[in-house]
């Protein structure tokens, strides 16, 4: 699947859905927060399988504040070992 993004520079250009592990293995030695927008789920689960970054950054605000303009289904998840100061709720 490809879609267009148009991100703030405003030049536009195609990118593919990936698993979402491919991503975060990405940026994980970059310990970065990330804003995927999720393609497909697992429909049993509901774990969200493939998807296209949208953002990434060290800055879990600056992801918060790029997720409130994304209208479609994403999520925000962090790529590393999981920073000593938040907790995650399942």
């Amino acid at each position: 699947m490809y879609s267009m993004v148009i991100p703030e520079g405003g030049k536009t250009f195609m990118i593919h859905s990936q698993k979402i592990q491919t991503i975060k293995r990405r940026y994980w030695k970059r310990r970065e927060w990330l804003l995927i927008a999720v393609d497909t789920m697992d429909k049993k689960t509901t774990t969200p399988l493939t998807g296209r970054l949208i953002a990434h950054s060290p800055s879990r605000e600056e992801i918060y504040r790029k997720s409130i303009s994304y209208k479609g289904l994403a999520m925000i998840d962090f790529a590393g070992d999981p920073p000593k100061d938040i907790a995650y709720v399942f």
